[in-house]
């Protein structure tokens, strides 16, 4: 079965479904605004600001402060990838609410298609976020797409060390993290130098998260 299968299109959220992700979407906004977030200097010298088209990654479970870095610390938009099931077409429709563009597809999914949908966005000018141990895991284990992209787009690879200092974790595979309303996060946007060795660059992208995000 080929990649452009119809029976393999991204599931969307029909549209009387936003009359609940609207609202879902506020109430995070506000959630988020309450943060306290502290950016933290980076050692490789990398300025959100001024960070060039990237691949940026972070794990799983940091993913609900992602609209923060978005919208606050990087001067670009941010293409994301986000699984074709389901449960993606819902987190597709809450980050377009939230600012963030998505590319639908994972490593058993449209991986192709929404590998080249990413790389084209970086050329264009934009960020490429990933989550390299999703969308199933093994929690924390980043797997080589991260490496496939960042060759076809020549673009570096940037982990964002997202630490939240209080949090509640949800019972999902990833220990899925909601940072506790006026609590401290800590950010850090670090560069990862990947070289041609896949595993150990995989092991690289991995410690370098662990490092700067903590449990």
């Amino acid at each position: 079965m080929s990649e452009t299968d119809p029976s393999r299109a991204p599931t969307t959220v029909r549209w009387w479904h936003w009359v609940w992700v609207a609202p879902l979407a506020l109430l995070f906004r506000l959630w988020l605004a309450t943060l306290r977030v502290r950016l933290e200097p980076s050692a490789s010298g990398v300025s959100g600001k001024a960070l060039p088209p990237s691949v940026l990654v972070l794990w799983h479970d940091r993913l609900f402060f992602a609209p923060v870095i978005t919208q606050r610390h990087l001067s670009r938009p941010v293409c994301a990838l986000v699984s074709a099931s389901k449960d993606g077409g819902w987190l597709t429709a809450f980050y377009n609410l939230m600012g963030i563009r998505c590319a639908r597809g994972s490593s058993s999914s449209r991986g192709t298609e929404a590998l080249m949908a990413l790389a084209r966005a970086v050329r264009s000018g934009c960020h490429a976020g990933i989550t390299p141990d999703g969308p199933k895991g093994p929690r924390r284990e980043a797997k080589p797409g991260v490496l496939a992209l960042a060759r076809v787009a020549k673009a570096p690879v940037v982990a964002l060390g997202i630490r939240y200092h209080r949090c509640w974790r949800l019972r999902s595979w990833d220990r899925f993290g909601l940072p506790v309303p006026f609590s401290r996060v800590d950010l850090r946007l670090e560069r990862v130098e990947v070289g041609s060795d896949e595993a150990e660059a995989c092991r690289r992208i991995g410690a370098s998260l662990d490092a700067l995000s903590g449990d």
